[in-house]
């Protein structure tokens, strides 16, 4: 009897062991690789991303974000500001004394002393 349970044992332990090394090898093959699109490998190495985001009535804000040094750079109607990063739980935030700009859900907001100026909810 004490025989048998041993060998049940050591098959279920072996039979899981076995299970875990073969999810863990799936999850590697399907996890997917984001790779951040420059002509410039330095700029990845730094974290810098650049992209554009355009509103439903054509208007399009350029963002720079300098994720080392906690910085954004925005490009709106001709202006160029200058944003700090702020923590957030969810979603990002940069701001300075007059303009506030959050990204939450896929949906971009920029405000300008409390006001919106540009959203690109669809």
């Amino acid at each position: 009897m004490t025989k048998k349970f041993v060998i049940l044992i050591a098959a279920s332990f072996l039979f899981f062991s076995c299970e875990n090394r073969k999810s863990k090898k799936e999850t590697k093959k399907n996890s997917s690789h984001v790779e951040l699109k420059s002509e410039d490998s330095s700029v990845k190495e730094r974290g810098v991303v650049s992209s554009t985001t355009t509103n439903k009535d054509g208007i399009s804000l350029k963002y720079t974000f300098n994720n080392s040094l906690g910085t954004c750079i925005l490009e709106f109607n001709g202006q160029k500001i200058e944003l700090k990063q702020e923590r957030m739980a969810s979603g990002i935030k940069y701001s300075n004394e007059h303009f506030v700009y959050t990204n939450w859900h896929g949906e971009t907001k920029l405000f300008k002393d409390g006001k919106l100026i540009f959203s690109d909810s669809k």
